[in-house]
Parts: C-alpha cells; sequence; structure tokens
C-alpha cells in the first residue's frame, strides 16, 4: 500500500498509509456506508418478512374453518360491502407498510448517533413508529368516501369511542401507558445524580450500571408513551365519526368501525408493551449487574411482557359479518 510522507514539527517523517482512490473527488469513500445501509436493509425485510409469516401462519392455525355458505362469503356478493372492505384493508395496510418503513430507518438512524442520543431514540423507536401508523390512519379515516345515494340516512344516537373501540384492547392500550410513565417515575426515584444508572453500596464496596432509565431517559419515554396514547384516542374518534357505509344496515356499519378500531389499538398495544418490556428490562438489566437480589426475575418478566404485546397483535381481529351476525338478536331485543 502507498505511503505518504510529511514533516513533523520536530523533523519527524510520519508515514501514514493511505487508500488509492479510482476517482479523484473521492466519492468512493461513501460507497462502503451505502453498501452497509443497503446490507442492514436487506437483513431488516428479511427479519420483518419472517415475522409476518409466523403471524400468518398462527392466525391461520387459529381462525376457524368457514362453513360452505357463510356470512362473509354473502357480503362479498355486496358491492358496497366489499368497497368498504377493500378501503379499511387499504388502510390497514397502509398503515402497517409506512410503520415498517420508519422502523427501517429509524433503526439506520440509531446506528448513525453516537452518545447519549442513541440511547434516547432506542427507546423513542417504538413511539415513532405507532405515530407513524397512527398517522396512516388518520389520513385513512379522513378520506373515507362519503354516501353518494340520493337519500342518506344517519342515526339519531351520536356514536363514541366506547361504542367502536373493544374494551378490553382499549383498557390494556392504557395500562400498558401507564405501566411506562410508571416505570419511569420509579426509574427517576432510583437512578443515580446522572439520571442515567444506578448505584448499589455494599459494606465497603459501591458498584455503578448503565444505561438505566432514570430521568435522562424516562421523561422522553413517558412523554413518548402519553403522545402515542394521545393520538390513538384522536384516531378512534374519527373512526366512530366517519361517514356511515350506505345501504348495509347499523350493526354492520358499526362491527366495520370495530375492525378499524381493533387494527388500530392492536398497533399502538405493541409499541406501548415493547416500550414498556424494554424500560423495565434495561433497568432490571443494570439493577442485576449491581447485586440487588431479585432484579433477574424482572428480566424474565420483560421478556414475557414482550410476548404478551406480540400475541396480542397475532389474534385475529373481529369480523363484521360474523360480529353484525351474532349481535343481531341482542339489537332487536334492545330496539323492542
Amino acid at each position: 500500500m502507498p505511503g505518504l510522507t510529511c514533516p513533523g514539527r520536530a523533523g519527524i517523517v510520519v508515514a501514514m498509509p493511505v487508500q488509492t482512490l479510482a476517482q479523484s473527488d473521492g466519492v468512493d469513500l461513501f460507497v462502503p456506508a451505502a453498501y452497509d445501509l443497503a446490507w442492514s436493509a436487506v437483513v431488516l425485510l428479511l427479519v420483518v418478512g419472517a415475522v409476518v409469516a409466523v403471524v400468518l401462519v398462527v392466525r391461520a392455525l387459529l381462525r376457524t374453518p368457514p362453513d360452505p355458505v357463510s356470512l362473509h362469503d354473502l357480503a362479498d356478493a355486496d358491492p358496497v360491502r366489499r368497497s368498504a372492505r377493500r378501503h379499511a384493508a387499504t388502510v390497514a395496510g397502509g398503515a402497517a407498510g409506512l410503520a415498517g418503513l420508519v422502523g427501517i430507518v429509524g433503526s439506520q438512524a440509531v446506528a448513525t448517533v453516537d452518545g447519549l442520543a442513541e440511547g434516547v431514540l432506542v427507546g423513542l423507536l417504538p413511539a415513532l413508529v405507532a405515530l407513524a401508523f397512527l398517522a396512516a390512519h388518520a389520513v385513512g379515516e379522513r378520506t373515507w368516501p362519503s354516501p353518494r345515494t340520493a337519500v342518506r340516512s344517519a342515526t339519531l344516537r351520536h356514536r363514541t369511542v366506547d361504542d367502536v373501540a373493544p374494551r378490553r384492547l382499549r383498557r390494556l392500550t392504557w395500562a400498558l401507558a401507564t405501566l411506562v410513565v410508571v416505570l419511569a417515575a420509579v426509574g427517576a426515584a432510583t437512578a443515580g445524580d446522572d439520571g442515567r444508572s444506578v448505584t448499589r453500596v455494599a459494606e465497603a464496596s459501591t458498584s455503578t450500571a448503565s444505561p438505566y432509565p432514570g430521568a435522562f431517559y424516562g421523561v422522553w419515554l413517558a412523554l413518548g408513551a402519553m403522545t402515542v396514547l394521545a393520538a390513538s384516542e384522536g384516531v378512534l374518534r374519527l373512526v366512530a365519526r366517519r361517514p356511515a357505509v350506505p345501504h348495509v344496515g347499523t350493526r354492520w356499519d358499526v362491527a366495520l368501525r370495530r375492525l378499524s378500531a381493533h387494527r388500530v389499538l392492536r398497533g399502538v398495544q405493541l409499541a406501548l408493551g415493547l416500550t414498556a418490556a424494554g424500560t423495565l428490562g434495561t433497568g432490571a438489566s443494570a439493577a442485576a449487574r449491581v447485586g440487588y437480589p431479585g432484579a433477574v426475575v424482572l428480566v424474565a418478566v420483560a421478556a414475557l411482557l414482550a410476548l404478551a404485546a406480540i400475541a396480542v397483535v397475532v389474534q385475529p381481529a373481529p369480523d363484521p359479518d360474523e360480529w353484525a351476525g351474532t349481535t343481531a338478536d341482542e339489537a332487536a331485543r334492545a330496539v323492542a
């Protein structure tokens, strides 16, 4: 390899190995970085593809076989219902695609950030992905096609989020957001003066470990969780107030709204669950390294929490035709 010599201050000659460039303007210096970026994107796409494949297989195993003539088949014969389903599926697919893209770009950004900002960005990555996911859903709900019939009908009862959002999933979302805030508060109360490490004094020895979700990280994590929760409630309001699907009946229209709300909450709870699991796991790992008893158990709890959040996403969403069919008798009794 050729060398470069230059005189030093005291007459010392310094030899520095250099790399010969194919072009004089040095554009090839950026080739390795571009190669690493492309390779990392390919790896991430493979990982995402593997996860999607596992989810599809699990959903196929959990799904019950349809009847020879099911409500879903009858609904597909209706062009209005088919169009509404297509729009809802397009919104969900676009939101998932945008979330995956933001996740890939965010992962690459983490690799280029140095210092303490890297830890903050890692902690906020699930929230950023969730906000992109919710933004796509918000655009989809705002662009929901309005009825174009000559005679329009509307329910006299004002729909609210409680009418369209699954209660258990919504409560789980609120609980996970609250858990993130509680973990951030506990971390801030138990961290050191720097807000990012934990210290344990035992007899004559002192042990310190980091990173630890103290105030330095916890404030951002709590703000991210509350922002995601507020944004999800806003999107759920859009779902409840969007134009009704004409000529399908009130029950089916509400059932389609429940499907959209279920999809929104599944993505949000996944982001909040991963944030809570990451916060708990990071704090417990640092506490275990300094010798706090029982901290290893919390690491296992964090792993179970992350798996539970993923398991909720795998659960299939309620089908509008089946839900409307099973609640038909109850709605008729309520009207009577």
